[in-house]
């Protein structure tokens, strides 16, 4: 079968484009890159040198003259997520299938009105980039679950801290310090970690969870891409602290707990535990990051209440020749070309709608 033809928006020299999606889409077989659109067609042909493209790239600097090029079978959304609105919706007006990073718009009302684009306009293939759900890690502790091994399920706690939200920040991440972008710990983060626990442990809650967000640090310093300071109180408006608990629709009580900033030395980026009744498993991460993959993720069992302790075998496969951030996104990719949807638009519209939910109990518009 003839590769599916892909017009990318948003290969810039920053952001995640560049290491999650180009490896695999520029070694398959199954996708050939055939256009570019950014912010202009000289930005578009500076990215098509850049990473040595093929001649034959076309370059556009309009969503819409994408989306009406007939030689575009799959649309890439890469840009920003108060951007997605507008740069995706000619691509399915058009009818193209598409992948759009997560979160799908920046607000409830943005993800609905994409998700209603689509049906109107019959794509049949629209993905969103919730990848976590593909991470052998993920795979594994499911398997894990299902094979008894713990028994059933009695609660789950999940500790993280965000990177973001620390002492300082960056002139290229500087975005995420404002709500009103719709990229933030909140959104993002919150909005990656949450879906790979209920994508083990089971989706929806019983009743509305009770949560709590906070934005403690109220001024950042800002560096610019040097290091060196361009601000030294930069205000900030997005949430830092995330606390949720609940029961989910599976029975399962959860506790979620995410700040932002580093961890304490010797202290995980990430502390899942799931205990069951007859054992117990604990995931720990440099960082909370799942559906990018970092060395130093592991599994271990705790079966009873004894102490012994085994590490889990995570397998791998196809992908591990890649850097982390390409590997999920390639195992993305590769069920796209196969039919299957990671994250359908549905799914996505009801993970924003959790998170409106959390904004609207804390008293934040969102």
């Amino acid at each position: 079968m003839p590769p599916i033809r892909v017009g990318f928006l948003g290969l810039s020299q920053s952001g995640c484009a560049p290491g999650a999606h180009l490896p695999y889409l520029q070694t398959s077989p199954d996708y050939e890159i055939v256009a570019i659109c950014n912010s202009s067609v000289e930005s578009s042909k500076e990215a098509i040198k850049l990473y040595s493209l093929s001649d034959a790239t076309k370059a556009y600097g309009d969503p819409e003259e994408l989306a009406n090029d007939p030689n575009i079978d799959l649309v890439v959304c890469s840009v920003r997520v108060d951007r997605h609105l507008k740069t995706i919706s000619p691509a399915l007006k058009a009818g193209k299938d598409v992948y759009v990073e997560w979160p799908l718009g920046k607000s409830l009302a943005e993800a609905k009105e994409l998700l209603r684009l689509k049906n109107e306009r019959g794509v049949k293939n629209a993905v969103v980039g919730l990848q976590a759900r593909q991470a052998p890690l993920i795979k594994k502790v499911k398997e894990i679950i299902e094979s008894g091994r713990i028994g059933e399920v009695l609660s789950s706690t999940w500790v993280g801290q965000g990177s973001v939200g620390g002492e300082v920040t960056t002139e290229g991440y500087e975005y995420l310090t404002r709500r009103e972008v719709g990229g933030n710990l909140v959104t993002i983060h919150f909005g990656h970690a949450i879906d790979f626990v209920q994508s083990v442990l089971g989706y929806g809650f019983q009743a509305p969870p009770k949560t709590l967000l906070a934005n403690r640090r109220k001024f950042q310093k800002l560096l610019g891409s040097d290091g060196k300071v361009i601000e030294e109180k930069r205000p900030k408006t997005s949430d830092d602290t995330i606390f949720l608990h609940g029961t989910l629709s599976s029975g399962i009580p959860l506790s979620f707990s995410l700040r932002g900033g580093k961890p304490f030395p010797g202290i995980p980026g990430m502390d899942w535990t799931i205990h069951g009744e007859k054992g117990t498993i604990r995931i720990t991460s440099p960082t909370p990051f799942v559906q990018i993959g970092y060395e130093g993720m592991k599994i271990e069992v705790q079966d009873g209440e004894g102490e012994k302790v085994e590490v889990a075998e995570i397998v791998g496969d196809e992908f591990d020749g890649f850097e982390h951030p390409a590997r999920n996104v390639g195992r993305l990719y590769k069920g796209l070309k196969n039919g299957e949807i990671n994250c359908s638009f549905e799914d996505a519209v009801d993970r924003h709608a959790l998170i409106e939910e959390i904004y609207r109990e804390n008293g934040i518009q969102e």
